[in-house]
């Protein structure tokens, strides 16, 4: 098997990336769990959002969803909406605190990447540079799916 093997390389991939990937969801704002976090996340980029479609959107059931939306209402990091075309739907709008808890979020993981990545070498800032697009792309083909 070569080093390019689709099969391999999936494997060390997804191996080589867990740790940051769970270092950067623990590392949230205080009080706040990882998947509070993702959801609040979902509803900046989403702009105001549907429980089912944040429901979907996070891959959890809808009662799972209802539950990420009041915590996210208690913090008063979301306010809810009703929906001018449905008046059955609400919709959850971020509030300004919940604008300032995702700023000072990607702050601090921002820096604690930058701090890892200080330690490599040029050229390993280089090659993580170039991956950074191919990443990206991924990210876009599995967003349309």
């Amino acid at each position: 098997m070569s080093d390019h093997d689709p099969a391999d390389l999936a494997a060390r991939f997804r191996q080589a990336l867990m740790p940051l990937v769970r270092q950067l969801r623990t590392n949230v704002e205080e009080g706040m769990t990882p998947s509070v976090m993702s959801a609040l996340s979902t509803v900046a980029r989403e702009g105001p959002i549907s429980l089912t479609d944040l429901a979907a959107a996070e891959r959890v059931t809808p009662p799972m969803a209802t539950k990420l939306a009041n915590r996210l209402e208690e913090l008063a990091l979301v306010t809810r909406a009703g929906c001018a075309d449905d008046k059955r739907v609400t919709r959850l709008v971020l509030a300004p605190e919940g604008r300032a808890v995702l700023d000072r979020s990607h702050r601090r993981r921002n820096a604690w990447l930058a701090q890892k990545l200080e330690a490599l070498t040029d050229e390993e800032r280089a090659a993580i540079a170039g991956a950074v697009g191919v990443i990206e792309r991924l990210n876009r083909e599995v967003a349309v799916r």
